[in-house]
């Protein structure tokens, strides 16, 4: 038997790696020329002092020592419903089974099409990183566009590295979906105390080259910012296009079921690219996970054995660099909500806690993580426990 894995995060690898510990023959699709890698690495990578070696998963050696056929710069063109799959050098390969880890892309919007800056990056890929490490070597001044966790991130690195740094965001707060309006002030606040500029509630309308071999970010509101060169942070996009043109069902992301299969049997999705009732977010942790079960889901499907049910888990924002710390899980607090604050510094910490009723609903924190795993635990304890109240619901038991 064999199992074509197409995409290799770490849902992929995991997934590999479970499936060739059973004796399956398994070969794993990489698009990229490198070896796969830890996406969260990489503004270290491009804003470091030195090469990072730690950012690959495992060493070339590793895979073939587990019984894993890595190929590398083999980018998967079609797949169809009976496991035959097509790569864009030509050649056609058949598999019992199918798993499809192909994680997201960056937005890329419409102002950066229009352009035809060789200035702007976006930080996505290994060679994206490298790009960028070469540019701060004889720069001095960067725009980073988006204000998530990776542009805050590529900013704080930066400025390590002496360069001015400027962070262009749409919205009137940082993190705004992820904190509350105290907390993103305080982000705000802390992030121009380590001499980063923001320009919030912004757009970008062009990028353009000067004459002077610099490049203007133009926005709507101001007069512009002129830099060296622009770092993209807007988040991900997802190709869905494989999985559709084969007849699989999709929606933002490619649909799964809960054990992480598609609509069309023998083919699962796991990673960023699967989608469970609704999109939710998936760290690299969550994809491990993912990984792991979809590998025994298609050790199951070849010997027609039960499958396991995954369990979806909310995904924290957790950063960490230095002194420079935030944390946010569940529910962002609005006016209504019962929020329980933990500490009175207002300059340094907020640490926060959100109640729907007497249920805790969200943790916030920025400045300290004092506590965090007692209430991520609580809250999780919570969850659950909201998950088995609905499955009851669901199957006609009464609350005693």
């Amino acid at each position: 038997m064999r199992v074509g894995i197409i995409g290799a995060g770490p849902a992929g690898v995991a997934a590999a790696q479970v499936i060739a510990g059973k004796g399956v023959e398994v070969t794993l699709f990489s698009a990229e020329k490198v070896l796969p890698y830890y996406r969260p690495r990489l503004p270290e990578l491009a804003f470091g002092n030195k090469q990072l070696d730690n950012i690959f998963m495992h060493k070339l050696e590793w895979y073939a020592e587990k019984g894993i056929d890595l190929r590398l710069d083999s980018k998967v063109k079609t797949i169809k419903r009976d496991f035959e799959i097509s790569l864009k050098n030509g050649s056609n390969e058949k598999f019992d089974a199918l798993v499809i880890a192909i994680g997201g892309g960056p937005v890329i919007p419409d102002f950066c099409k229009r352009s035809s800056s060789k200035n702007i990056f976006p930080l996505w890929t290994y060679s994206d990183a490298l790009h960028i490490r070469e540019q701060i070597k004889s720069n001095k001044k960067i725009a980073v566009i988006g204000g998530g966790v990776i542009g805050i991130e590529a900013a704080l690195r930066a400025e390590d590295n002496d360069l001015r740094v400027v962070i262009i965001e749409k919205t009137k707060h940082l993190m705004s979906r992820n904190f509350a309006k105290h907390a993103s002030e305080l982000i705000e606040k802390q992030l121009r105390e380590r001499n980063v500029d923001l320009l919030l509630d912004n757009s970008v309308t062009a990028v353009e080259d000067t004459p002077d071999n610099k490049t203007l970010v133009v926005m709507e509101h101001e007069n512009g910012v002129t830099c060296n060169f622009v770092v993209l942070s807007l988040g991900a996009g997802f190709d869905t296009s494989l999985a559709y043109e084969a007849g699989i069902k999709t929606d933002r992301k490619i649909l799964v079921d809960k054990n992480m299969q598609t609509s069309s049997p023998g083919i699962f999705a796991a990673g960023d690219i699967a989608q469970f009732s609704r999109p939710t977010a998936c760290s690299a942790k969550e994809s491990l996970q993912q990984g792991k079960t979809v590998g025994l889901n298609v050790l199951a499907y070849l010997n027609n054995e039960k499958m396991k049910i995954y369990e979806v888990q909310p995904v924290p924002v957790r950063f960490k660099y230095k002194d420079f710390e935030i944390y946010s899980i569940g529910k962002v607090p609005k006016i209504d909500d019962d929020e329980k604050r933990l500490d009175a510094d207002d300059l340094k910490v907020y640490r926060a806690c959100i109640y729907e009723g007497s249920v805790l609903a969200g943790v916030q924190m920025v400045g300290s993580n004092k506590d965090i795993r007692k209430y991520q635990e609580q809250f999780l304890l919570a969850k659950a426990w909201e998950n088995i109240k609905g499955v009851r619901h669901e199957k006609g038991f009464e609350e005693s």
